[in-house]
């Protein structure tokens, strides 16, 4: 009889019955097959340790270009479709499986498709010993990225993935095209006002127009309150692509309306005649969201076409976030961590830090976190980042928590960490590893974040809430928060942005709200920390006039590294106790 096989619903994501924990080899087949179709996005594969033989889903195989569905040498084949910069690590990976130093490998990679273009992919997996403790299978999944979300859930129209995949298409197949990129400046003030429901709304109809009024091309939304067209040079015309933009303009300053009333948005837009074909998809993609950033910095309400003025200005830009880009693949090599001290209103003590990332180039110029992290957030590598300063800041926070039982590490949450399926359990990993109290731990919820479905958002909270990690609604009185959201989610803590106690002591309107979102907040057992203090009149001013549990700013400190940090707070400490 052939040998039996285990399959974990760890490496397939789906639940299956004690029944079918053990299947005969004659039944194995079927069963693969069966599993491969269950698994959107992942590529399922076993072998046969044994015999060195591979068995893969023929979606594997056509999607890479595989010999067959039962290969021979498998980690040889994948080897060579690996990126070549990135192959040393994966064999470095494969030589520990080899010789016993590990029995896993969860590992993520750029990998060559059938089309010959390269997309980041995850590899997970274990090995399976028999009764004799030999290894027998080797099981598990390759998880594509770059798959993921091919279809926007609000518009209905292609992602972002499905853009760069285009873009790419077009290159290979040497066809000029025209990439515009719309986007809506005032959005964050609309949804504040009339909520993530009616939002939503609003870019459902966008999508529709677009998709009426657009004589050829495809469309995609890319990122919050953005969107593209994608056309072929010989199916369109400059002319077109501007009559579109100032159609959809015209769309939103006159058409929208909610309950009755107009809302009038506004729109700038960016794009780029792609004529040089040598050129790759992420820097089509980043020349265009360079031409729109350029209009909405400018306040210009029309289309910019990329050309060589901004390319001039831009190359250098794009060299360094390329030069980002890899470092985060080469094991996060030149990104630090700096932290600034949080200390409580009541009596001034240290209570926590935040962890902030930074980026020191190979001539140790340090590149400021706003250059580079909104663009590499987009980038399917920016998790890995993640995971690097989850680990790094719970490291380094325990040498503080030895003689701090209940110093609080707070650590930021991107919006493309929270919309990974297999975030909650990377995060507990990574937790146990660490060997860390979740007590001591706080996430902070970034404003790309509440882009998200709140319902989602919402049962993320709470299952962090139910592991004992705390939570936090980062620059809360900016852009989407409202007072709604603090009643609506289970957080822990508030944080008031530096731009909205600017100049309070004489603004009595921002007096008065940030009476009503601190007293709220009291009234609903959460803590309120206000950032950007930087004098201390301002800090007395704030205590004396409104319910605040924390502050933090260059007051106290700058972000530094952890070194210097445990020396401040030793130092701050030792005049804190002179004091009194």
């Amino acid at each position: 009889m052939k040998p039996f096989i285990t399959f974990s619903k760890d490496f397939v994501g789906i639940e299956y019955t004690e029944a079918l924990r053990n299947i005969p080899g004659k039944n194995l087949e079927e069963l693969f097959d069966v599993l491969s179709d269950c698994l959107d996005g992942r590529f399922l594969f076993v072998e046969y340790i044994p015999e060195g033989v591979s068995r893969w889903s023929l979606e594997a195989v056509e999607y890479f270009g595989l010999p067959g569905t039962h290969i021979k040498n498998g980690a040889r084949i994948w080897g060579e479709l690996i990126i070549p910069e990135e192959r040393p690590g994966y064999l470095e990976e494969i030589r520990a499986l080899e010789t016993g130093v590990t029995d896993s490998l969860d590992y993520i990679t750029r990998v060559r498709n059938a089309n010959g273009v390269y997309q980041t992919m995850g590899f997970r997996a274990r090995l399976i010993t028999g009764p004799d403790g030999k290894p027998l299978f080797f099981v598990g999944a390759i998880h594509n990225y770059e798959k993921l979300d091919t279809i926007d859930p609000v518009t209905g129209l292609f992602s972002r993935n499905n853009l760069i995949t285009t873009i790419e298409y077009l290159l290979k197949e040497n066809k000029r095209f025209i990439v515009t990129a719309f986007g809506i400046r005032n959005f964050f003030d609309f949804n504040s006002n009339y909520g993530f429901d009616e939002g939503n709304r609003v870019l459902k109809e966008v999508a529709d127009w677009l998709t009426e009024n657009k004589r050829s091309g495809v469309l995609f939304r890319t990122d919050g309150t953005k969107f593209a067209c994608v056309v072929e040079e010989s199916q369109h015309s400059a002319g077109d692509v501007h009559a579109l933009f100032d159609g959809l303009k015209d769309y939103l300053k006159k058409r929208i309306f909610v309950n009755g009333l107009h809302a009038e948005l506004d729109l700038c837009g960016g794009a780029m005649h792609v004529k040089d074909l040598s050129t790759d998809a992420s820097s089509v993609y980043n020349c265009v969201q360079f031409a729109l950033s350029q209009a909405k910095a400018e306040n210009r309400m029309e289309l910019l076409v990329y050309n060589d003025e901004m390319q001039n200005k831009s190359r250098e830009h794009l060299e360094v976030l390329t030069t980002i880009r890899n470092s985060v693949t080469h094991n996060c090599k030149g990104f630090f961590l700096v932290y600034q001290p949080i200390v409580s209103a009541e009596d001034e003590s240290v209570v926590g830090m935040e962890a902030l990332i930074r980026y020191r180039d190979d001539n140790g110029r340090i590149i400021p976190p706003n250059d580079f992290i909104p663009w590499l957030e987009k980038d399917v590598v920016f998790y890995e980042l993640g995971k690097f300063i989850l680990h790094t800041a719970m490291r380094d926070a325990k040498q503080i928590i030895k003689t701090h039982p209940d110093f609080i590490v707070n650590i930021n949450l991107a919006y493309p960490q929270l919309q990974r399926v297999d975030f909650k359990t990377d995060l507990s990993k990574l937790i146990e590893d660490a060997d860390y109290d979740t007590k001591n731990l706080k996430l902070e919820l970034t404003e790309r974040c509440r882009l998200m479905d709140m319902d989602s958002l919402r049962n993320d909270m709470v299952f962090f809430k139910s592991t004992g990690i705390q939570t936090a609604l980062d620059d809360f009185g900016t852009g989407y928060s409202a007072l709604g959201l603090l009643i609506d989610m289970p957080v822990d803590q508030i944080k008031i942005d530096r731009s909205f106690i600017d100049d309070i002591e004489d603004d009595l309107p921002r007096q008065y709200l940030l009476e009503a979102i601190t007293d709220c907040a009291a009234k609903l057992g959460v803590n309120c920390c206000v950032e950007g203090i930087e004098t201390e009149k301002m800090k007395n001013y704030i205590k004396e006039h409104f319910k605040v549990t924390s502050f933090q700013g260059y007051y106290y400190s700058r972000p530094v590294e952890i070194n210097d940090f445990i020396n401040w707070m030793e130092n701050y400490e030792k005049g804190l106790a002179a004091k009194g």
